[in-house]
C-alpha cells in the first residue's frame, strides 16, 4: 500500500468517524452543527493539499496529484474505494448540495411542510467532495431509503403501542422531526463501497 493510498484510507476513516459524531448530535439535538460541517470541508481541503504534497515528493508535481483522482483503496473484504478527482469533488457538492437545496425548497414551497434543515444540506454537500456526484447520489438514495423503512417502522409501532405509553396517537410519532445525519452517515458507507 502506498502513503498516498493510507492517506486516503486516513482520510475516508475521519469521514466516517466525524459522520458519527454528527448522527449522535443530530439524534439528540436535531440539528447539523456548522463546525462539523466545517471540519468535513477543513478534512478534504487538507486531504488533497497532502495529496498535492506527496505527488510532489514522488516527483509528479504538486498540482497534478492535487487535482488528479485519489487512489482507488482497498478495504476488507477486498471492497474498493474508488477516488475523486478535485474537479469531480467539487461537482458533487454542487450538484448534491444545490440539488437537495432546490428540491428541499419546493417541497416546502408546495406544501408548507418543513423538509430537510439547512444542516442536512450542507452535509450533503460537503460529502459530495468526497463523493462526487455520482456516488454521491447513491448515498443519497440509500438515505432516503433508510429513512422511509425508519418512518414505516416508527408508524407501526406508535400505530401498536398501548395508550399509557403514548402510543394512542400514531400521528404523535410521526410529527416529531427526524434526523437525517445518521441516515446520511450509513448512506456515505454505502457509497464508499459501491
Amino acid at each position: 500500500m502506498t502513503y498516498v493510498s493510507v492517506v486516503t484510507l486516513v482520510a475516508y476513516a475521519l469521514v466516517l468517524v466525524l459522520l458519527a459524531v454528527v448522527s449522535v448530535v443530530d439524534v439528540r439535538e436535531r440539528r447539523i452543527p456548522n463546525v462539523l460541517v466545517l471540519a468535513l470541508g477543513a478534512l478534504w481541503l487538507l486531504w488533497r493539499v497532502v495529496l498535492g504534497f506527496a505527488g510532489q515528493y514522488m516527483g509528479l508535481g504538486f498540482a497534478t496529484e492535487f487535482i488528479s483522482p485519489a487512489p482507488t483503496v482497498t478495504v476488507p473484504p477486498g471492497l474498493e474505494i474508488v477516488g475523486e478527482s478535485l474537479a469531480g469533488g467539487i461537482l458533487g457538492a454542487v450538484v448534491l448540495g444545490g440539488g437537495l437545496l432546490v428540491m428541499a425548497a419546493l417541497y416546502e414551497g408546495i406544501t408548507h411542510r418543513e423538509s430537510f434543515g439547512g444542516g442536512d444540506i450542507k452535509l450533503m454537500a460537503v460529502l459530495g467532495l468526497f463523493l462526487g456526484w455520482e456516488r454521491g447520489l447513491i448515498c443519497l438514495l440509500a438515505a432516503c431509503a433508510l429513512s422511509l423503512v425508519f418512518v414505516a417502522a416508527r408508524a407501526l409501532v406508535a400505530k401498536y403501542r398501548p395508550a399509557e405509553e403514548g402510543g394512542s396517537d400514531a400521528a404523535r410519532g410521526l410529527q416529531a422531526t427526524m434526523p437525517f445525519g445518521p441516515f446520511m452517515a450509513v448512506g456515505t458507507l454505502i457509497a464508499f463501497v459501491v
